[in-house]
């Protein structure tokens, strides 16, 4: 793949996990973006330990050694992750048509960064088009170096463009009124997506009523490409690693757990040259197989549907009695 200028404006959200960020920015220093935005939360309420750690990750994303045009966004209290990465978005979109978004946890090659851009050009006038992936989780399809889905990238290194973050909504603000649409539901491949998928949506919007707002904005990633009738982008080699399962995230899992085993710290390839598809196209089959995989994790769909309506009714009691019970 051609790998000269990247030229694509690079953000980087940051927090308090020093280690993990230095992995990180030492592939950014490689690839040498001529314009980094970074983000950094405040440290929390009486944490000490996240004054000292966000000191160090400061240290960690000035240390721009290479001809760049550099932002910088502290902020000065904490947002929580949800928040301070919508306002990153907000605070980058102001200025910029397009951005490569990486979290402080995706490891990505080279050829990651490189792979967005050139998607990012190829489909800036597609409306078609909402999210561009790095990440591939097992699955690929036919002979090209990626595929269409309408699962959206992982949000841990993915790109997008302004005029996709305009139809964001971060409240869901519409979903009430989209869901009584007959075109909405259309866009939806099969019942059990359908059915799943909503409930997420559900879950979220009362999340947000009871005052106990889900830590995501993913969710509403999801939502924008099912109400718009748009499309994500899928490498068929894995670009990216999570290297943050372990801990101090968001999404922290158990380390001993199969999810943790198939997903944390994945091996990555490469791609040499790009092969594009012929059109923008989804394969119902293998978009049926590719939701299992992405969305259930390949786990019966009541199971998912059930645990998405414990947290929306019994959030306590489910994180308190039956997730603990679900590790053993």
């Amino acid at each position: 793949m051609e790998k000269s200028v990247l030229f694509t404006p690079v953000l980087l959200l940051v927090f308090n996990r020093p280690e993990k960020t230095r992995c990180v920015f030492n592939v950014i220093r490689n690839v040498r973006p001529q314009k980094l935005y970074v983000a950094l939360d405040a440290p929390r309420e009486n944490r000490a330990d996240d004054i000292e750690n966000c000191n160090q990750v400061k240290s960690i994303v000035e240390n721009v050694d290479w001809q760049c045009e550099t932002h910088y966004l502290y902020q000065e209290k904490n947002l929580g992750c949800s928040k301070s990465g919508v306002t990153a978005w907000d605070w980058v979109f102001k200025t910029e048509d397009r951005v490569i978004f990486v979290e402080d946890d995706g490891l990505a090659t080279p050829d990651a960064f490189f792979f967005i851009q050139e998607m990012l050009e190829k489909y800036r006038d597609d409306k078609r088009i909402a999210y561009v992936g790095s990440v591939n989780y097992g699955l690929s399809y036919g002979a090209n170096s990626y595929f269409f889905s309408r699962c959206p990238a992982a949000t841990y290194f993915m790109g997008t463009w302004k005029r996709v973050f305009d139809l964001y909504e971060y409240n869901l603000e519409s979903y009430q009124e989209t869901k009584k649409d007959k075109l909405f539901r259309k866009h939806f491949l099969t019942n059990i997506e359908y059915i799943v998928r909503n409930q997420s949506y559900k879950s979220y919007v009362h999340s947000i009523k009871v005052g106990k707002r889900h830590n995501t904005y993913d969710v509403q990633m999801s939502y924008l490409s099912y109400k718009h009738d748009m499309y994500s982008i899928h490498p068929n080699v894995n670009l990216v690693s999570n290297i943050g399962l372990d801990g101090g995230a968001n999404n922290s899992v158990d380390t001993n757990s199969d999810f943790y085993k198939e997903y944390s710290n994945r091996p990555t390839g490469k791609i040499d040259k790009i092969r594009h598809p012929d059109g923008v196209v989804i394969n119902p089959d293998f978009e049926k197989k590719y939701f299992a995989k992405r969305t259930l994790y390949n786990r019966p769909w009541l199971f998912v549907w059930l645990k998405i309506f414990l947290l929306q009714h019994f959030g306590e009691f489910y994180k308190r009695f039956i997730k603990p019970i679900r590790r053993h």
